[in-house]
């Protein structure tokens, strides 16, 4: 393989995880701008129940359809819950509705 052909790849690879972290089970949450939603994304992705999903899955909760199901309505739980206990949303402010995803 050369050079340019390793570049063109590496080049491509953001693009590609940042499709996942887009889709997937992060599909229903939303990818609000600011400093607040980015703290709240990273809450849910390091949450505990988060967590032991993928201990659960053996490192990959997606692969599994039952956890994934589980997962897109866990995930934006957690993020929304960390919305309200930081102010960015007011309480009571219902969830939206959850996309249609795979």
């Amino acid at each position: 393989m050369t050079f340019r052909r390793i570049a063109a790849l590496l080049a491509l690879l953001p693009l590609t995880l940042a499709g996942c972290a887009e889709g997937g089970v992060w599909a229903n949450v939303p990818d609000d701008p600011g400093p607040v939603a980015a703290a709240c994304r990273r809450e849910a992705e390091h949450s505990p129940q988060y967590r032991l999903y993928g201990e659960m899955a053996g490192g990959n909760a997606a692969n599994s359809e039952a956890m994934r199901q589980e997962l897109l309505v866990l995930l934006p739980q957690i993020y929304h819950r960390c919305m309200i206990r930081s102010g960015a949303i007011p309480p009571g402010t219902p969830l939206p509705p959850p996309r249609v995803t795979f």
